[in-house]
């Protein structure tokens, strides 16, 4: 009896071995992760000029200002007003800094990377950077 343990398990064991072996030989070399860098990198377009670029991102930082009194601050779209002001006072500080429109934007995206921003849905990330892009190009 117990030898017939014995074998069964020592023939499981090397069944499992032999699916293992196999499952890695037939595995690709190699695994391309999915890319997030464009996410955090500004698209090589036509910017508006430093001077239009912060007029511009001034309005949109006092209109997210205002929304503050309209939602209720144990909210998602509170929190996720509170990270696109972020995004867009980033921004406005390397334009005051004397950035170019694309490095300031880049810095801002920057934003997204942080933990302020991991409540924050990857769709909601990319449409505020689609929305900034938008707002910044000629």
């Amino acid at each position: 009896m117990k030898s017939t343990v014995l074998n069964l398990l020592s023939a499981k064991l090397a069944f499992v071995s032999l699916l293992l072996v196999g499952l890695f030989l037939l595995a690709p070399s190699h695994v391309q992760a999915q890319s997030t860098n464009d996410l955090f990198s500004a698209p090589n377009v036509s910017y508006v000029s430093s001077a239009t670029a912060i007029a511009r991102v001034e309005a949109k930082c006092l209109e997210l200002k205002d929304n503050y009194v309209t939602l209720n601050a144990q909210s998602q779209a509170y929190n996720d007003n509170v990270v696109k002001y972020s995004f867009y006072t980033a921004i406005l500080d390397k334009l005051n800094e004397g950035k170019t429109t694309k490095e300031s934007l880049e810095a801002g995206l920057k934003v997204f990377g942080t933990d302020a921003a991991s409540s924050l849905s990857k769709s909601n990330m990319q449409a505020y950077r689609l929305e900034a892009i938008n707002l910044l190009r000629q």
